[in-house]
C-alpha cells in the first residue's frame, strides 16, 4: 500500500512538475530569426557514404571542428569518431564537441577524460536541473550540428552510432536525410553551435577562422532554429502553400491540432498527400497514437506507406515540385513543444526534385501501403492501444 502511495505521489509530483515548468519557463524562450542563405548541398540518405564524408572533411580540418550531436554512442562508430577527434585536437585543431546529457548519457565518463586530456572540448547540453526537472529531462537537444572550418557544414537526422548504419537486427537498414553545406548556411550553423555551446558552458568563444568569407552557392535555404516553441507556425505555413502534392517522411507521426487542421484544409482543397512511416517502431507509444490522427486524413483521401526495409528515421516534407523540408524534427509535438531543433526549408525546384526522387524510391521499392480498410481491420487489442497511447501525445 505505501508503494502504491509513493508511486501516485510521484506521479502526480511528475505531472505538476512538467505543467508548471511548461508555464513559467516556456515564457521566456527567446524566438530566433529564421536566416537564408545560398549554398551548394549534398543531401546523404545512406549512413555509409555520410559518415565517409564527414571522417574525411574532419580530417581536412586545419581551424576547428565543432560537433552537437543529440546521440553519441560508445560502440564500433562511435570510438573511430572519438579517436579522430582526439587526434585533430593532438595536431592543434580547437575541437569542440556538445552532445545532449541525455541522448548520449550512455558515453563513459572514461571515454570523455580520455578526450579532455588529448585536448578535446567537451560540454552537456540541456541538462535536467531543478526547480522542474522532469520539465527539463523533457526539454531536449535534438540539434545535429557539425560546422569544420567555418566553411563545410553538417546538419540533418543522423546520429553517432552503430545502427545508423543499419548494424541493429531489429532494426535493419537505416533511413535518413543529412544534409552537408558549403556556403552562406554554414555561417548560420557556426552562430547556432556557439549559442548552444555558451547556454551549456557560459564560455562565449571568441577565436580566429570561425567565419570566413563565405561562398555563394546554388540553391536557397532558409534555417530556422527553435528551442521547444516557435515551430508549429513555420510547419503551417509552409503546408499551405501545396498546391497539388505534399509529401511527409517523418519516424514519428504525432501532429498538433492547429497542424492536423491544416493538412485536412489541403486535403479538402484537392492536395494529394502522401505520408511515410516506419513499419517497424522504436517506441512503444507513437504507432498506436498517430493513428487517431492518421485515419481522419485517410477518409479524406490522404495515402499512408510503411517502409518496410528497416527503419525509418528522415524528417521531409516536399511541397508540389518546389520546395522541401529536412531537418532535426519530427512531425510531432515533440519537435514542436519540446525539443530544440534546426529546420531547413528549401525553395528550389531543382533541390527539390532530388529529394523527391529520393522519397520516390523509397515509396515504390521498400514500402507497403496501408488503407482505411487496413486500419480499420486492425485487431480490438491495436484498436484500444490507440486512445490509450494518445493520452501521452502531449510527450510524443
Amino acid at each position: 500500500m505505501i508503494i502504491v502511495i509513493l508511486l501516485f505521489v510521484l506521479i502526480i509530483g511528475g505531472l505538476l512538475d512538467l505543467y508548471f515548468g511548461y508555464k513559467t519557463k516556456h515564457q521566456s524562450i527567446p524566438v530566433f530569426e529564421p536566416k537564408t542563405g545560398r549554398s551548394d548541398m549534398e543531401c546523404f540518405m545512406d549512413g555509409r557514404p555520410f559518415f565517409k564524408a564527414l571522417k574525411e572533411d574532419i580530417q581536412q580540418a586545419k581551424n576547428h571542428v565543432h560537433i552537437l550531436f543529440f546521440i553519441f554512442r560508445d560502440d564500433q562508430l562511435g570510438k573511430a569518431f572519438l579517436k579522430l577527434l582526439k587526434e585533430k585536437a593532438q595536431s592543434g585543431v580547437t575541437v569542440r564537441l556538445l552532445v545532449d546529457a541525455v541522448g548520449s548519457r550512455e558515453l563513459p565518463k572514461k571515454e570523455i577524460q580520455k578526450l579532455e586530456a588529448a585536448g578535446v572540448h567537451f560540454a552537456w547540453t540541456a541538462k535536467p536541473s531543478f526547480p522542474f526537472y522532469f520539465y527539463h529531462l523533457n526539454r531536449r537537444n535534438h540539434r545535429k550540428i557539425t560546422v569544420i572550418d567555418g566553411t563545410i557544414g553538417y546538419f540533418g537526422g543522423y546520429n553517432v552510432g552503430d545502427e545508423y548504419l543499419g548494424k541493429k537486427a531489429e532494426l535493419g537498414v537505416w533511413r535518413d536525410y543529412h544534409l552537408r553545406l558549403i556556403g552562406e548556411n554554414v555561417h548560420t550553423l557556426q552562430e547556432q553551435f556557439l549559442n548552444d555551446w555558451k547556454r551549456a558552458t557560459k564560455e562565449n568563444i571568441q577565436q580566429d577562422g570561425l567565419f570566413p568569407s563565405a561562398t555563394t552557392g546554388s540553391f536557397d535555404m532558409t534555417l530556422v532554429s527553435t528551442n521547444g516553441k516557435h515551430l508549429e507556425q513555420p510547419f503551417i505555413d509552409h503546408i499551405n502553400k501545396a498546391n497539388k502534392t505534399l509529401i511527409i517522411g517523418s519516424p514519428y507521426f504525432i501532429p498538433s491540432e492547429r497542424l492536423q487542421e491544416a493538412l485536412l484544409n489541403r486535403l479538402d482543397a484537392g492536395v494529394k498527400i502522401t505520408i511515410l512511416l516506419p513499419m517497424k517502431k522504436d517506441h512503444p507509444l507513437v504507432k498506436p497514437a498517430s493513428y487517431k490522427y492518421l485515419k481522419p486524413l485517410l477518409e479524406k483521401g490522404c495515402r499512408l506507406f510503411h517502409f518496410y526495409e528497416g527503419f525509418y528515421h528522415a524528417k521531409a516534407f516536399i511541397i508540389d515540385d518546389s520546395s522541401c523540408y529536412i531537418g532535426t524534427a519530427n512531425f510531432d509535438k515533440r519537435s514542436l513543444f519540446w525539443n530544440d531543433e534546426l529546420s531547413g526549408f528549401i525553395e528550389d525546384p531543382i533541390f527539390t526534385q532530388k529529394v523527391k526522387e529520393m522519397v520516390r524510391l523509397d515509396l515504390e521499392n521498400r514500402s507497403t501501403e496501408m488503407t482505411l480498410k487496413d486500419l480499420n481491420n486492425r485487431s480490438w487489442f491495436e484498436k484500444v492501444k490507440t486512445p490509450l497511447s494518445s493520452m501521452f501525445s502531449p510527450l510524443l
